[in-house]
């Protein structure tokens, strides 16, 4: 599918209201397989691979840029006319609060493991610099070495304990990204490429879904919401749709169905 120019892979299913999926950095559309099937009953799931990722090729720096990347999903929501349920997780989170606080036709966002982007203009400029670095890493030392340092960092030290089989196929897909795009990626698309939107939301259309192991992400969540918009999930880090996928997409359903009870009022 192109999107203001920019061919996208895009896998659409099932039948209801739109609901756009977000995945995170080092993930693409299949992230969401689970889950897809599990809600395209009720609604017309949209999967994506977003810039950089997955069968979506990357672009050059200014057309990576999360600005542009967020036009180009404005063009997907105006391919219909209703209202759209958006989730993301982690960098798909970020953008879909950009999303929810530039574009009209974002009625309900589920927000998993992200953040709206860090306050200050020194956090957000030692920010790129270690994102430029890891590129680099990843560019000159290959991509199965930085599968290797970002399967190690603490945020994901919960899948060690995950199934060898749900491991294997987690790292497959990690290990079937592109270098280039996951460089330009990050150099792009970054948390400290991101505008922060802390003041541009509106806390009640938003939920939070945060592993209660995934401290740092936790207090983001207590920071930008009130608590009854923030749901907790146990045994479960910084990826709660991987930890604990049962838990995970049970909540995801009861909060589309409430947003679609309040819009039949």
């Amino acid at each position: 599918m192109k999107l203001r120019h920019q061919e996208y892979h895009v896998e659409i299913s099932g039948s209801g209201p739109p609901l756009l999926l977000l995945h995170g950095f080092t993930g693409s559309s299949a992230t969401w397989d689970l889950f897809g099937s599990r809600l395209q009953s009720d609604y017309t799931v949209y999967r994506i691979d977003l810039l950089g990722h997955g069968r979506t090729a990357s672009a050059s720096y200014q057309r990576m840029r999360l600005t542009e990347q967020v036009k180009d999903l404005k063009s997907l929501l105006a391919t219909r006319e209703e209202d759209w349920s958006v989730l993301g997780y982690s960098m798909g989170g970020r953008i879909a609060l950009l999303l929810a606080a530039t574009s009209k036709q974002v009625k309900q966002t589920i927000a998993v493991s992200t953040t709206p982007g860090l306050r200050s203009a020194h956090e957000r400029r030692l920010r790129r610099q270690a994102d430029r670095r890891l590129a680099d890493r990843l560019l000159t030392d290959g991509l199965a070495d930085f599968i290797d340092y970002w399967e190690s960092l603490p945020l994901f030290a919960s899948q060690r304990h995950l199934p060898v089989e749900v491991q294997e196929s987690i790292r497959r897909g990690r290990l079937a990204q592109s270098p280039e795009g996951l460089a330009a990626s990050l150099i792009a698309q970054g948390t400290g490429n991101m505008a922060p939107v802390w003041h541009l939301l509106d806390t009640s259309s938003i939920d939070w879904i945060v592993g209660n192991d995934d401290d740092k992400f936790k207090k983001i969540a207590i920071e930008a919401a009130p608590s009854e918009k923030i749901h907790l999930i146990e045994g479960a880090s910084h990826a709660p749709h991987i930890d604990q996928p049962e838990k995970f997409v049970t909540i995801v359903e009861k909060l589309l169905l409430i947003n679609q009870m309040g819009e039949l009022k």
